[in-house]
């Protein structure tokens, strides 16, 4: 008996540690992913510096709409929270941006309960009302005003737009202050990441993260990758998955990886070979990068580097690895070659701007042309 009471304390511990680094992954996802995720808010000390009060992981006050919402009839949901105004610009597309993200999947959002906070509102007495203008643009979740609403907004020091995530036991689990096009999206990923998540048991593995992707949900592969130890199965999926998203991450990405397996790697050797575990992970990302479109020219330096690491090997190559090589290498030229036409452009247009006459700017033409045909 003692024993079973045991392992199932110790189940028990076990998954509230999970449950508690889930939160901690979350806001390490969001800090890289969206900029406009905040712990908290800040405020002047009496020295006049400036201090964040943390907000994740604490109660959300109470707040009172309607009979139907507030905090206590809402125990149990996950809430969102959208500070909003009339006379805020980024207020009215997040607002927007929110409905056409929860019409993309509603049955996501059965069991969240999502309210406009149309908080200090001034534009109401020139007869601009928030609730005619909600209606004409169709949104789909309730949206409240009067003192309720400014209250509920100054007990957490709301802004315009300001974005509060609950979950259901009336805890603060994630922000966002002002508006960019991925806000939206970033309170979606949070909403299936506490919620839906482990709701549904869905595991962050390999094959979850390519399903994600061939779905185009990259924000929800890259928190899978978040919640994976980065190994040899998953390596050359990060980078895929990051080009996605942003490619200047994939080629810090790529760095990394460098860094990581060439540790033994001496500059001047003249052979050096890779480990079976590099060779795979590179091959596969010099494929990605050679089948893909992009002609960005880290991008392609990251393509010729993994084709050069993968020829460094002992295996025997083969045609198309010479191929490849030697396609990524001119494409990688091509780039390096426009960049420096783009260079001798500015160069004509700096000549001009410093009057540097007629002559001067004529042999910086010449030079043009000749690099352009």
């Amino acid at each position: 008996m003692k024993k079973t009471i045991g392992i199932a304390v110790g189940l028990l511990f076990s998954m509230v540690m999970v449950q508690a680094q889930d939160y901690v992954v979350l806001d390490r996802f969001m800090r890289k992913y969206c900029q406009n995720w905040k712990v908290g808010y800040q405020e002047r000390t009496e020295s006049e510096d400036l201090k964040t009060i943390v907000q994740l992981g604490q109660p959300m006050p109470e707040f009172h709409f309607t009979r139907q919402l507030n905090s206590k009839k809402l125990r149990g949901k996950f809430v969102v929270l959208n500070f909003w105004a009339t006379w805020c610009g980024g207020c009215r597309i997040l607002s927007c941006d929110i409905d056409t993200m929860m019409r993309r999947d509603p049955g996501m959002y059965e069991g969240v309960q999502v309210i406009g906070v149309d908080a200090n509102e001034t534009l109401v007495d020139k007869g601009y009302k928030a609730e005619e203008w909600w209606k004409e643009k169709g949104i789909g979740y309730p949206t409240v005003g009067g003192k309720s609403a400014d209250a509920c907004c100054a007990s957490v020091k709301g802004g315009h737009p300001t974005a509060i995530l609950l979950d259901d036991l009336g805890i603060i689990r994630g922000r966002w202050d002002a508006w960019s096009p991925g806000v939206a999206e970033a309170i979606h990923v949070a909403i299936w990441a506490l919620k839906v998540m482990p709701g549904q048991g869905i595991r962050a593995d390999v094959e979850t993260v390519k399903s994600c992707m061939e779905k185009g949900e990259i924000l929800k592969a890259l928190y899978l990758l978040e919640l994976m130890p980065e190994d040899k199965d998953n390596s050359a999926l990060r980078y895929k998955c990051l080009m996605m998203e942003n490619s200047r991450d994939a080629m810090a990405f790529f760095e990394k990886l460098k860094q990581k397996y060439e540790v033994d790697k001496q500059n001047d050797a003249w052979i050096w070979f890779p480990s079976e575990e590099y060779l795979g992970i590179m091959r596969e990302i010099a494929d990605f990068i050679y089948d893909s479109s992009s002609n960005e020219l880290g991008v392609l330096k990251n393509g010729v580097d993994a084709m050069q690491v993968v020829m460094s090997s002992r295996d025997k190559k083969s045609h198309t690895d010479y191929e490849k090589l030697g396609e990524l290498r001119v494409k990688y030229a091509e780039a390096y070659k426009q960049r420096g036409i783009d260079m001798l452009k500015m160069a004509i247009t700096a000549a001009e701007k410093e009057g540097k006459g007629e002559a001067e700017v004529k042999r910086l033409q010449n030079k043009l042309k000749s690099y352009q045909e």
